[in-house]
């Protein structure tokens, strides 16, 4: 994209400008650049603020508006910069002039933000040109869209073609009807829509959002259209007008592809390490139970396919019939099963499959699962085929991202959040999925699982 390929180069421009400025600036010439804590720091600093500034967006495909755009400038300068200071406090680099280090944040920021006002600029110019813009169908009765934002997106001044409206009962002047809400799967084919603007109530709406979802269109709600509390939301301004919008609960581009290698390293790592354990463990449950080592089951993962997810074993083998007669002749059991979906004192548990559960050691054979690419090691929990039905509205975004090992309900409570509680957690992951995030999760996991909170 024309935008994201300036915005990069003109940040990493507005930093080296800065750099050579500031020391200009504080030494009167340029010879400083042979020193290499110099070019060292300038090489932290810019690594950081790049970084910085694509992980929280501001290279996304669909660039923000301009004054979003100078928060995450301010941003990715002030921690950069912060994170430099602690680097250099603990390796003892003292070398570097703080004040010139100063001279860079405020030559860079000016700089950064001179650029992306004028990069801003030039981008409307091409949108008015035609160029770059993401069509857009209206769906329902478009006469109840405010005339000042139809005219604003009629100008194209947003990036936004709008190529006509879907309705079943509105015909009119000023836009192009393309037919009735039934051919919304065929015309956003045809048109190559990238973008809908639900504006009226209608009855199958979530018949509309459901395809739109599969075929990774960006939905906007107007004038309460979307039964909100179904559905993740976030809001985005247009022509200064908030307008709510669902949100990308998907992980592809540059992101995901470092989900994944982060993802295959670890895994590849901890089996490495792990290996003896996995030995010790397999001869335990060997000789305390009669059948195999590892329990495989199919889960529900990414687009909603079934794979094998491996477990070492913590049940008797006949453990399903148990499950179901134990669940007839215990009705209270039965209840907490169903809150649950599991049971404290399950009777199918074997005793070494006790210590494995306590520890979540028994799932530590899901680590070929995340080495293949079949789960994630952080992301939703990886339910079962029979708990489909109960993930209800939940479902469409559930199976949008990978299943993990661990994730927000397994910090928070584990066994002791119940169902509900469960998808709710994982629909906030997914909601406001980052690398960082990731992370976070997986350093909080370790102490969780010392802990034992929750676990049974």
């Amino acid at each position: 994209m024309w935008y994201r390929r300036w915005s990069i180069v003109l940040d990493i421009s507005a930093l080296i400008l800065a750099f050579a400025l500031a020391l200009y600036i504080r030494f009167n010439n340029l010879s400083m650049l042979s020193r290499s804590w110099y070019v060292i720091t300038f090489i932290i600093v810019l690594t950081l603020d790049f970084l910085i500034l694509y992980f929280k967006g501001l290279y996304d495909k669909k660039h923000k508006p301009l004054f979003n755009q100078i928060g995450i400038v301010i941003d990715g300068l002030v921690y950069s910069v912060f994170i430099y200071l602690l680097i250099s406090y603990f390796t003892k680099m003292t070398y570097f002039s703080r004040l010139t280090l100063i001279y860079i944040f405020i030559i860079g920021l000016t700089f950064q933000i001179t650029f992306k006002t004028i990069l801003s600029y030039l981008q409307k110019r091409r949108y008015k040109k035609g160029l770059d813009l993401s069509n857009a169908l209206v769906i329902g009765d478009y006469t109840k869209i405010p005339k000042e934002l139809m005219d604003k997106l009629k100008t194209r001044e947003y990036g936004i073609n709008i190529v006509g409206y879907l309705s079943n009962d509105i015909n009119g002047n000023g836009l192009n009807r393309l037919g009735s809400i039934k051919d919304f799967s065929e015309v956003v084919d045809k048109y190559n829509v990238e973008m809908i603007f639900i504006v009226s109530k209608m009855e199958n709406v979530e018949e509309v959002i459901n395809i739109g979802l599969d075929k990774y269109i960006s939905i906007y709600s107007i004038n309460n259209s979307i039964n909100l509390p179904n559905y993740p939301m976030e809001i985005e301004i247009i022509n200064d007008m908030p307008i709510l919008k669902l949100k990308d609960v998907f992980i592809s581009g540059f992101e995901g592809h470092m989900k994944r290698l982060l993802d295959f390293t670890l895994s590849l790592i901890a089996l490495i390490i792990l290996s003896p354990l996995f030995v010790i463990i397999s001869l335990l449950i060997k000789l305390t139970s009669p059948g195999p080592v590892f329990f495989v089951q199919d889960r529900i993962g990414l687009n909603g396919k079934l794979f094998k997810a491996y477990k070492f074993r913590t049940m008797v083998i006949n453990a399903e019939e148990i499950l179901l007669k134990w669940l007839d002749e215990n009705p209270e059991i039965r209840e907490e099963y169903l809150v649950h979906h599991k049971l404290k004192n399950d009777p199918r548990v074997t005793k070494i499959g006790k210590f494995l559960r306590k520890t979540s050691l028994d799932e530590l054979p899901q680590l070929f699962n995340v080495l293949k690419g079949d789960m994630s090691l952080v992301g939703p929990r990886p339910y079962l085929v029979r708990e489909l039905n109960d993930t209800k509205h939940y479902a469409r975004f559930l199976w949008r991202v990978p299943p993990g090992i661990t994730g927000l309900w397994q910090i928070s409570g584990r066994n002791e959040v119940d169902f509900e509680g469960r998808l709710e957690m994982d629909m906030q992951y997914i909601s406001n999925w980052n690398l960082w995030l990731d992370i976070n999760i997986l350093f909080k996991t370790i102490p969780a699982v010392l802990k034992r909170d929750g676990a049974y």
